[in-house]
């Protein structure tokens, strides 16, 4: 519904039932409202998060809704890589003493930076009565990441992510990543309210939502500087809200998003459904919360002020990501080659390569424990007139410790117990999965992230009609 015609409707409910005078009161509000609507004349919006434009609604002589968005925001996220390492008593690791006696515990060894800048275009348009269909078309203007030893304690001497013998590294360290920018991953999507508090106050505005992300931007990969995810992905959501006491307007959303590989993705390529127990990022699901205040509001030339609050928790299920390693793991530069006799970077359990003989290179996706993402954000909502927006938004994100390189062994195929390499079938079969890399995946060994967190910056302009 547009937010041009949208009923400023103090409902009876808000006010107690202890005066007889102030619930007539209320209805004949309503019913002054309605004929407010009637006429055509502007009236209050819903919250920014209810939002649906409307077309071809001839009770408020609307033929359609349209708008343009243009968005600038710049990610800043910074993050601790930590590794498990096998510790023998009054020895010293990384930053870590053994503490008491031999065990294993966690080295503290790198810190890591990323700032991302990209610029969105959201197109929206009315296609019914509270349907509307969108699309959001991305531009990376630049995305660069590094890492290096967390602080004067670790060094070539003590670590063991990037020790003093090239035969035993994983990465190179200090490693600053390619320069990466280009056209993103496309998402369209459809929203429709089959309740509107604004059309009828005995509902809360209700809305639900589905949209499609498609792989339009080239897969990153170590060797191009390309920006996509090289993956399919599906988001359904849905969202209520209701003012309340006339400026303010809660509202609560739940959302689910599942996420396939494409075929040209760096996790079709290592695809081998026969002992390959993950393949693609965890499907993800979440809540989210928060109000709206209005603290001023002029119906006649449809402008406003909003400020917007809220948070939100999402839950993101065990697989195969792009890390904060990634791409120094599989970058030709890194120091660990098959060449120099390191095997950290090799699936050394699968087979070998017919075409060279030699064991496949991990090309830098790994499998990833599950955990929890937890933001916090405000947004400032300005209109001076009913065809222009701007807005303004921080965010706060922090994702809980995890394991980053968290890889299956494979399959038992034949029953028999346990994952070999050559198992009781005639002939036997490799049991082990083609992306488990030993050096990292198995326990006494696996890099955990910590203190991982994103600052989120975002402005915007919107135009409508």
């Amino acid at each position: 519904m547009p937010r041009r015609h949208r009923l400023a409707l103090l409902s009876a409910q808000h006010f107690t039932q202890r005066s007889a005078r102030l619930a007539r009161l209320s209805m004949a509000a309503l019913a002054a409202a309605a004929v407010v609507a009637s006429a055509g004349i502007p009236v209050a919006h819903a919250a920014e998060v209810t939002d649906v434009l409307d077309a071809f609604d001839s009770a408020f002589k609307n033929p359609y809704d349209f708008s343009l968005r243009l968005r600038f925001g710049q990610d800043t996220r910074s993050a601790v890589i930590a590794r498990e390492v096998r510790c023998i008593q009054e020895d010293h690791v990384g930053a870590e003493a053994c503490p008491g006696g031999s065990q294993t515990l966690l080295s503290r060894e790198l810190k890591y930076e990323r700032t991302r800048r990209t610029m969105f275009i959201d197109a929206r348009i009315g296609l019914h009565h509270d349907v509307e269909l969108y699309a959001t078309f991305p531009i990376v203007i630049s995305d660069s990441w590094n890492h290096d030893f967390i602080d004067n304690t670790v060094n070539r001497a003590n670590s063991s992510i990037y020790p003093p013998n090239d035969r035993d590294a994983l990465i190179g360290v200090p490693y600053k990543n390619v320069g990466r920018s280009g056209f993103g991953d496309v998402t369209v999507g459809l929203k429709w309210s089959p309740y509107n508090y604004y059309r009828d106050t005995a509902h809360p505005t209700w809305v639900l939502g589905v949209d499609y992300t498609m792989p339009t931007g080239q897969p990153m990969e170590a060797t191009n500087d390309g920006v996509g995810l090289g993956l399919h992905q599906l988001h359904f959501h849905t969202t209520i809200s209701r003012r309340a006491l006339g400026i303010i307007e809660p509202f609560f959303s739940v959302s689910a998003r599942m996420r396939f590989e494409a075929e040209n993705s760096l996790f079709a390529k290592t695809r081998q459904a026969a002992t390959q127990v993950r393949v693609t990022p965890g499907n993800q699901v979440g809540t989210a919360f928060g109000f709206e205040i209005i603290p001023w509001e002029d119906l006649k030339n449809d402008a406003r002020v909003e400020l917007e609050f809220g948070f939100s928790m999402d839950y993101i299920f065990r697989g195969r990501e792009y890390t904060e390693i990634w791409e120094a793991l599989a970058s030709p530069d890194n120091p660990c080659q098959q060449g120099s006799q390191c095997s950290n970077t090799s699936h050394t359990k699968s087979d070998l390569d017919p075409a060279t003989g030699q064991h496949a290179v991990s090309n830098g996706i790994t499998d990833v424990e599950q955990y929890g993402q937890f933001a916090g954000w405000a947004k400032l909502h300005y209109q001076p007139v009913k065809y222009f927006q701007i807005s303004a938004m921080l965010r706060y994100k922090l994702d809980t410790p995890h394991f980053i390189t968290f890889g299956d062994y494979g399959k038992d195929l034949d029953g028999q117990g346990g994952v070999r390499q050559a198992n009781s079938a005639t002939p036997p079969k490799n049991e082990y999965s083609p992306v488990f890399l030993p050096g990292i995946d198995a326990p006494g060994g696996r890099l955990r992230l910590q203190e991982a967190s994103t600052w989120t910056f975002m402005l915007s302009l919107s135009g409508k009609l």
